[in-house]
């Protein structure tokens, strides 16, 4: 049966756009971060019985739940009012606990916040870049931070516990802008993108970090990328309106199979499948991969030879969210990679381009988007 993004709820409260959302590690917090200069942190009042309610809902059930008393189910918990002095562009949740929260900021500046009594309280401002903050990251240990901004540097800072970080690396390889960093989700291995159309893998050796590669193929910006929660593949998306997919060069030792994306000495990457830019029709801003279908969604449409690796989920220009299905199918000693859209959903934020789109880390068939529009939305992907 085909699929469909259904619309849940809208969540409303910022007064410029929103540029960011990231899930608490448990999926029952949302952040989101605005040019209003604010943080927002979302959930639903039935907290887990939310997404298992929604997501059982009968189609008699299901059609009288519009996104209105849906939106109704959902509250903002905490605002963190002038957060920075400029726009707020990244919010990310630091993945074991979700305690802690970093925030990014046209400013120059990166915030570490945790809550204390009723309210988040900021306590370490993360200095050093020249001018914009453009993306915040945190390693899977949460020992480690990323950011990266429009000085063309990608900073590394190490967290030593209440509230001290040091940085212990400043990259400058990259030659224009940087617009994001991401972390392997099983390893210290880090990743870049930039305005200069290219995407880095840093590694760290004895104490030094180092761009150990890079990935080339995209025509222009790289925007964003996302790993396979099981860290096996990267995707990446950019201004040239594809999207591409990444890991490691098939090895002899492995007989010619590919073991995922990880690094060792001397590894190289290859791009192993390409949405054409005929799919897209303007910029692609982000991306987000989920885990294998969960129970429900129908993956017959794929051979039972295929490996199912979940579905990617795209955030446009074109004011369109569009879901990919992602399969491999290994044939002696080749492996074969394929992205199908399997639906889209147009004007998902209504005229307005869509900046953001994250998967809930834990009910894997729900998805939050931001936008242009200043709203935050939450959807269900579902058999229509």
């Amino acid at each position: 049966m085909p699929l469909q993004l259904k619309l849940v709820a809208e969540l409303e409260g910022h007064e410029d756009r929103v540029w960011q959302v990231s899930w608490d590690p448990n999926g029952l917090r949302l952040a989101s971060c605005s040019g209003d200069k604010s943080v927002r942190i979302w959930t639903p009042l039935t907290q887990s019985r939310f997404f298992s309610d929604a997501g059982t809902a009968s189609a008699e059930e299901a059609n009288e739940r519009t996104a209105n008393n849906m939106s109704k189910m959902w509250e903002c918990v905490d605002t963190i009012d002038g957060a920075h002095k400029r726009t707020v562009r990244s919010v990310a949740f630091e993945p074991t606990k979700g305690k802690t929260l970093a925030t990014a900021s046209f400013d120059g500046t990166t915030g570490i916040w945790e809550k204390e009594d009723d309210a988040y309280e900021c306590i370490a401002t993360l200095e050093g870049h020249e001018n914009e903050t453009k993306s915040v990251s945190w390693s899977p240990s949460g020992q480690l931070l990323a950011t990266c901004g429009r000085d063309r540097s990608v900073w590394i800072w190490e967290s030593n516990g209440e509230g001290d970080f040091d940085c212990i690396s400043v990259l400058m390889e990259h030659t224009n802008d940087v617009k994001m960093v991401a972390w392997h989700p099983k390893d210290d291995l880090l990743m870049s993108f930039s305005y200069d159309d290219t995407i880095r893998v840093w590694r760290e050796e004895d104490d030094d970090w180092y761009s150990a590669a890079t990935l080339t193929g995209h025509t222009s910006t790289v925007w964003a990328g996302a790993f396979s929660p099981d860290g096996r593949y990267m995707a990446s998306v950019s201004d040239d309106r594809t999207v591409r997919v990444w890991t490691a060069a098939q090895s002899a030792s492995t007989g010619g199979m590919r073991e995922g994306f990880y690094y060792k000495p001397d590894t190289a990457y290859d791009c192993v499948a390409v949405v054409p830019d005929s799919v897209h029709t303007r910029a692609i801003y982000s991306v987000s991969w989920t885990k294998p279908p969960p129970n429900g969604i129908d993956a017959a449409a794929s051979s039972s030879e295929d490996e199912q690796q979940g579905f990617l989920v795209t955030g446009c220009g074109d004011n369109t969210l569009r879901v990919f299905r992602v399969t491999t199918n290994s044939k002696g000693s080749t492996e074969n990679t394929t992205v199908t859209l399997e639906c889209s959903r147009q004007h998902a934020h209504a005229l307005t381009d869509i900046n953001c789109v994250q998967w809930n880390p834990v009910y894997p068939d729900w998805l939050a988007t931001a936008g242009d529009d200043g709203v935050v939305r939450i959807w269900h992907l579902e058999q229509s």
